[in-house]
């Protein structure tokens, strides 16, 4: 035989279990852990990311020839660690996967002195010079540079600057349409390649902080005044989330440095 329990057709047996269950949550409602407090993020998929600057666990120095320890024995050519970073939280720019949204360019410097200036060429219209000074480089700036062509105009790309990256997204009136692949003209001079591809990830606009869960080892340079660190800003990864630690890499990018220990964006 059954009864009504609310709008509900079910069996006595079964109405008491619910009414068991409901008077064990509020006897123990005050031992239950926090709802706002829970970390929801602990199910996040890994995302993409961009390194905002270089990164080192620690670094190697050798004694010198003329160090002992404290039984006398000669410590030359011995290496120690010196700490760089350690384990600390590293900041990033993550990505969106967006195949279907509108088009995107990544324009990728590598070089051991990037400066001076480079024009971006799209279709039959070229940039004026776009200056790589930091000071001069800001978003804006590209903005402004890009939206004089008369094939983009005004209202009709977003970019992104990262070390080394600059992403162009195509909205407004070239929504959902495919420009031609930019083209650089690099001055002669230039000691730097730089080159551009279509991609399918979008920023985010959203920063956040990895982890990384292994050391990884810089050195010093030749001169012992500069460190190569490990690994470098505008390098790429995929990080997940790790309960209680937050999002932690488990691949990353290699980019490679110069001589005086600079990043070879």
């Amino acid at each position: 035989m059954t009864k009504q329990w609310n709008t509900l057709q079910v069996t006595g047996s079964y109405k008491k279990t619910l009414d068991d269950m409901v008077e064990w949550f509020k006897r123990n409602f005050e031992n239950l852990p926090n709802q706002g407090k829970l970390n929801v993020e602990a199910a996040r998929h890994p995302v993409r990311f961009i390194m905002h600057e270089p990164y080192s666990t620690y670094c190697l120095k050798k004694y010198s020839s003329s160090e002992y320890d404290l039984d006398g024995d000669e410590r030359g050519g011995q290496y120690y660690a010196v700490m760089v970073d350690g384990d600390t939280p590293v900041p990033v720019s993550l990505f969106q996967w967006d195949p279907y949204g509108n088009t995107k360019q990544m324009i990728e410097f590598r070089g051991d002195d990037i400066q001076g200036s480079i024009k971006l060429i799209l279709g039959d219209h070229e940039t004026d010079p776009i200056s790589l000074a930091t000071k001069d480089l800001t978003e804006e700036y590209l903005v402004e540079k890009l939206e004089a062509l008369p094939n983009i105009g005004a209202g009709n790309v977003i970019v992104s600057i990262w070390p080394g990256h600059w992403l162009i997204e195509f909205v407004g009136r070239l929504s959902g349409k495919v420009p031609e692949k930019l083209e650089i003209d690099l001055p002669e001079e230039a000691l730097f390649d730089c080159w551009s591809y279509y991609t399918y990830w979008r920023d985010s606009r959203i920063d956040d902080e990895v982890m990384f869960p292994y050391p990884l080892i810089g050195e010093f340079d030749s001169d012992d005044s500069t460190v190569n660190d490990a690994v470098a800003a505008g390098s790429i990864g995929f990080a997940t989330m790790v309960p209680g630690v937050g999002l932690v890499v488990f691949p990353a990018q290699c980019r490679d440095y110069n001589g005086d220990g600079t990043p070879n964006l």
